[in-house]
């Protein structure tokens, strides 16, 4: 019998939206190519909403096609025209290189040959002229569009529909909870675990190992990306400056942007936890010196316990006892007739002026820096006028949170179960609730003492 000698083919389609009839038709375009002269179909690799004129390196199709003609799994590579499969020079000497053969449905081109090789370059360099020229003129096209507020297509949005104008429900209200909540004292990666827990994604895809394009979790960075996201406050951003007001709603007020903005721009520490291993760590302070109190210290092996940052020698004791009875004072606190009273912000004027002043703040203080540099100023005067600037701005930032921090006390102040809210909230959640209310004073428990005395911890108020 003689051997099989039928050539075997890999099918490519791409397109650079997403639109799954198009891939559809490519596929039976390029399919009945294959049948037409006798090719075995062997692989089909498919980039939908991926453009030819950017990198598609790992986890494309594109980058598995090249590795598998490398490996000779098949003979030629069909594709209902050369655009599908390549619009620059760089992706036909990659092409080239491998030593597939490239069959079209418009016409057959033989990468093996000179001629071949030449056709194939000079129509790369046409589509890649012409995809300057689209390029151009679509730049042009969304700075238009940006002046007048409109979308300019790409990914859906995260908080609205794919149309980027209707706002979505669930994800909204998790955007607009982020805000209030970093203003309150909840760090990016809390806000990131609490979006994650409720099933949100966001809309980049993930290629990496072991990932096929399902959508990523979010992070500390993809969170702060979105907080600084002007779209979010109703405005059109082009280039990095905002431009003009958006089509689309809005999700936080102005004033809450510009606060959360100002506070993500700091240089300054935040007074606000924004982690800690255990309920009170950072956070409470020392009754003997004040310094701030750390987990650990115990002699006792794998039972939690707090001491003093500030010296070893003025205590160390079991952290339970002392976050029960936090947990009691505060939800004692909250059950009072005049709770609700605690969720009245502290008026303030202007958010947005005030976030304008802590940005002029900064400028101030890098000014000053740069004059000390070229020696206007000696480093007793850089000194007292950057203390100075330094004890503004905290106060600045500190009323500008404080307008939000309010926020974080909505789902504990009013509730049937105070005590079953409070134990419902994260701990990054709970922390922000004590910051807000009070300063956690932890004192030495006494030589020898085995039961917890409510007198060794104390609660300052804050007014």
């Amino acid at each position: 019998m003689a051997a099989d000698t039928r050539r075997t083919a890999a099918l490519y389609f791409r397109q650079s939206l997403d639109v799954q009839e198009g891939m559809d038709r490519q596929r039976k375009r390029c399919t009945a190519l294959a049948e037409a002269k006798g090719f075995e179909i062997v692989g089909e690799y498919a980039d939908n909403d991926t453009s030819a004129s950017k990198a598609r390196g790992a986890g494309t199709s594109w980058h598995r096609l090249l590795t598998d003609a490398r490996l000779k799994k098949f003979d030629v590579v069909i594709a209902v025209d050369l655009d599908r499969l390549l619009r620059t020079i760089s992706d036909l000497t990659l092409i080239i290189e491998s030593g597939a053969k490239v069959v079209t449905v418009d016409g057959e081109i033989d990468l093996t040959t000179a001629d071949g090789e030449f056709r194939a370059t000079m129509l790369a360099g046409i589509a890649r002229f012409e995809a300057r020229r689209k390029g151009e003129r679509q730049t042009r096209a969304n700075a238009h569009a940006a002046s007048l507020g409109k979308r300019t297509g790409g990914r859906r949005p995260f908080g609205y529909k794919q149309d980027g104008m209707t706002i979505e429900p669930a994800e909204a209200a998790a955007i607009a909870s982020g805000y209030s909540d970093f203003l309150a004292g909840v760090s990016l990666a809390a806000i990131a675990r609490d979006w994650k827990s409720k099933g949100l994604h966001t809309a980049t895809a993930r290629y990496a190992k072991g990932h096929e394009g399902e959508p990523s979790d979010w992070s500390s960075s993809s969170v702060r990306t979105l907080l600084e996201n002007p779209r979010y406050m109703g405005k059109r951003a082009y280039l990095g400056e905002i431009v003009t007001e958006a089509q689309w709603p809005a999700i936080v007020d102005e004033n809450t942007w510009q606060a959360v903005k100002a506070v993500l721009n700091s240089a300054a520490k935040r007074k606000s936890p924004t982690r800690g291993r255990y309920l009170l760590t950072g956070m409470a302070v020392c009754g003997v010196c004040r310094s701030t109190v750390h987990s650990g210290g115990n002699a006792r092996a794998g039972v939690p316990a707090y001491r003093c940052s500030g010296s070893l020698g003025h205590f160390a004791r079991k952290s339970a006892p002392v976050e029960e009875f936090v947990r009691e004072v505060m939800i004692a606190r909250l059950s009072r007739s005049d709770a609700k009273d605690l969720t009245a912000a502290k008026p303030l004027d202007d958010g947005r002026n005030r976030a304008l002043e802590a940005v002029g703040l900064r400028a101030r203080l890098d000014a000053i820096a740069i004059e000390y540099a070229d020696g206007h100023l000696t480093a007793s005067q850089l000194r007292a006028a950057s203390e100075r600037m330094r004890d503004s701005l905290t106060t600045v930032e500190r009323e500008m949170a404080e307008a939000g921090r309010v926020d974080v006390l909505s789902p504990l102040i009013g509730a049937a179960d105070i005590g079953a809210a409070w134990d419902a909230l994260e701990m990054a959640k709970q922390r922000a609730v004590i910051a807000l209310l009070a300063t956690i004073v932890i004192y030495p428990p006494g030589r020898g003492t085995r039961n917890f005395d409510p007198e060794t911890v104390g609660v300052e108020w804050i007014s």
